[in-house]
């Protein structure tokens, strides 16, 4: 399932307003109307305030678990953030690129153990 249908559903189980929500991260009503729309994503610290505030994982309101729980300790730092935006602005075949090196640098710094 995709971030726009999560987040309407998790906003209408809360049954709150685009307006309501919008207030609660700080944004226009018609933003919440654009990620619901599909017409923009929020940015990563909006989506940890969404996570946060609906106690899901960010996993879950990407699409990427259907498990809604958050993960216990779930942090997402800088560098994982920087690392995943990187990655969304990627092609498939750079991202096949992308996993063979993180592979290689995994090989490389278990030699050195």
């Amino acid at each position: 399932m995709k971030f726009h249908i999560r987040l309407k559903q998790l906003r209408l189980h809360y049954q709150l307003t685009q307006s309501d929500l919008a207030d609660i991260l700080g944004l226009k009503a018609t933003a919440i109307s654009n990620y619901e729309s599909q017409r923009n994503e929020p940015s990563f610290e909006k989506l940890i305030i969404l996570s946060e505030y609906f106690d899901v994982s960010c996993d879950y309101l990407l699409g990427v678990t259907d498990s809604y729980l958050p993960v216990e300790g779930e942090v997402l730092d800088k560098d994982i953030l920087e690392v995943f935006d990187i990655y969304q602005q990627l092609d498939q075949e750079h991202v096949d690129e992308l996993k063979k090196f993180a592979a290689y640098l995994l090989y490389k710094q278990n030699l050195s153990i």
